[in-house]
């Protein structure tokens, strides 16, 4: 499924204006009967972002708060702070986290990336959690891009527990892309095997993009098996925001028991709608149409999920 905060920051990308400004954007469900309520809100300005989300008590309390530092060294790595303040259901403060990304352009061209996370203890101090590093080199149009994950083991330091290897195609002629990662991680033995990849083809013709990304997971043989496809169409709309279509396929339909060997069905169909009336407001509408329980074949009228309001105020 694609994320629905994945529309969201493309409506806000298509309403944003100059730096500076503040992005307000709120969210709505609507319940069985069509009811529609408050269920988060997302702001941002500046360097700062915040989100709140209404509990089970129907309260709105803090999620999560964000704020970001950029500076660049004399070498010219480019140093990105960010700290993470997240909270529980009740709206009560955990243990803060901090993220410092160090980017680094070489003189070949290649970039070299070091992001380490720290994470609060009880007492409130922060300790190094994980460190990514991460290399991209460029080969004609595509990018090579190796990347290590380090978290402490047992006895308190760090060892890799974690690759991924992955290639960047872009056609500029062509207006088309090709992103193929693999994530291998570390078996009882210490070697490490594939456990997930993912593929993900664009192409854009006319105004119309189109996305085909496939995920492998790993067998009980050991090697990678599909086992979900998405294929999606955006449009663009005149005044500059999108309406999308995905459709995802499983090897079975919710409610069916899973066949070995079973081909792709149809699980769900994602619909993405955004207007954008005169003030700038944008509003995107998320519904899903799922496969019917007496053929699979046949798709179910849209169910609204959620609304979305994005608002840009200076």
């Amino acid at each position: 499924m694609i994320p629905i905060m994945r529309r969201s920051l493309a409506v806000w990308l298509a309403c944003a204006g100059l730096f500076g400004q503040q992005r307000e954007s709120r969210t709505y469900v609507f319940d069985p009967n069509g009811h529609r309520t408050e269920w988060s809100v997302s702001t941002r300005e500046g360097n700062s972002s915040s989100e709140t989300i209404r509990n089970l008590n129907g309260r709105q309390v803090p999620v999560e708060r964000t704020e970001e530092r950029v500076t660049k060294r004399p070498d010219g790595t480019v140093v990105t702070e960010r700290l993470i303040r997240r909270f529980d259901s009740n709206g009560a403060p955990l243990p803060p986290e901090k993220v410092v990304i160090e980017t680094t352009q070489r003189p070949d061209g290649s970039l070299f990336e070091v992001s380490t996370v720290y994470r609060g203890d009880i007492n409130g101090s922060l300790r190094p959690a994980e460190k990514a590093v991460r290399e991209a080199r460029k080969q004609g149009d595509q990018t090579v891009i190796h990347t290590s994950i380090e978290r402490p083991s047992i006895n308190g330091s760090f060892e890799v527990l974690e690759k991924r290897a992955a290639t960047q195609t872009v056609r500029e002629s062509e207006k088309a892309s090709e992103h193929d990662e693999t994530v291998y991680v570390r078996d009882a033995n210490g070697a490490f095997f594939p456990a997930q990849r993912r593929v993900t083809r664009a192409r854009e013709s006319d105004g119309t993009l189109q996305e085909q990304v496939e995920e492998y997971e790993a067998a009980t043989s050991g090697a990678l098996r599909l086992s979900r496809q998405l294929s999606s169409v955006t449009r663009k709309n005149p005044d500059g925001t999108e309406d999308t279509v995905v459709d995802v396929y499983g090897v079975s339909a919710p409610g069916r028991a899973i066949e070995p060997g079973s081909p792709a069905q149809l699980r769900e169909r994602q619909i993405f709608t955004s207007r954008q009336s005169p003030d700038g407001t944008v509003v995107t509408v998320f519904s899903v149409q799922r496969p019917s329980l007496n053929s699979p074949k046949e798709l179910g009228r849209p169910e609204t999920v959620s609304e979305t309001v994005t608002r840009v105020r200076k």
